[in-house]
């Protein structure tokens, strides 16, 4: 094979920490958010001293052990997460396993008892930190505020439905978006380095409940909107 072919292929296992691998015609390939079991399309992008790595162009069979039906709303968009698909126990035993697999490596075999993976008591809404970015889901289209769309480092896909937060975070998530598109703020452009809005930073006391929302911003008010400017 050479780079630009197009390759179909089960993954085989996925090593720490998103690299699905994929071996076709006795090559070994390594597919970025590929999940074991899955097969897939994919295109050669580079081939060097004997490694291969692909890029997931589509999933044609999801692994048997998905749920695609138990996972985020906004899973397959949005670049935040690889395993929400997989039950909670499948995805102990893929960090298990590649946890082992960067130990055995450079620890003396027998001179450790590996006691496998802990699972925590809450599996969804477990983060109390979030930095959500503003940019759009595609060049031209409205403000948009989450998460980096998957494979993409420009595109924004807003994530109000986000299983790995609380609540609140959606909510803020959301009522900020909508207020800054109404306001038609503009949002800081990689490439233009002009614009506004930059991130939102929002973290919550689990104990508490107390919520901190941090707003971070350029010094180019110009880009403020037209009603804030009126404003000021």
């Amino acid at each position: 094979m050479k780079k630009g072919d197009l390759f179909e292929g089960i993954v085989d296992v996925i090593e720490f920490p998103n690299k699905g691998i994929v071996t076709v015609d006795g090559e070994r390939i390594v597919v970025k958010n590929a999940l074991p079991g899955q097969k897939i399309q994919g295109v050669l992008t580079k081939k060097r001293k004997g490694k291969s790595e692909g890029r997931l162009l589509t999933i044609l069979e999801p692994s048997p052990m998905e749920r695609p039906g138990e996972a985020c709303e906004h899973f397959g968009t949005c670049g935040g997460c690889v395993y929400q698909s997989l039950p909670y126990e499948e995805q102990l035993k893929i960090k298990e396993n590649q946890v082992k697999a960067l130990l055995d490596p450079v620890v003396k075999p027998g001179s450790y008892e590996f006691q496998g993976i802990k699972g925590s008591p809450i599996s969804d809404g477990y983060r109390n930190k979030m930095e959500f970015s503003f940019g759009d889901e595609f060049k031209g289209g409205p403000l948009a505020l989450g998460m980096h769309k998957r494979g993409s480092f420009y595109d924004i896909v807003t994530t109000p439905g986000c299983r790995i937060v609380h609540e609140d975070f959606c909510k803020i998530l959301e009522s900020t978006r909508t207020y800054f598109a109404e306001l038609g703020t503009a949002f800081l452009g990689k490439l233009s380095h002009k614009g506004y809005l930059r991130h939102l930073l929002v973290r919550r006391a689990v104990k508490t409940g107390e919520v901190l929302v941090d707003l971070v911003t350029t010094t180019q008010t110009e880009y403020l909107g037209v009603d804030m400017q009126e404003d000021q």
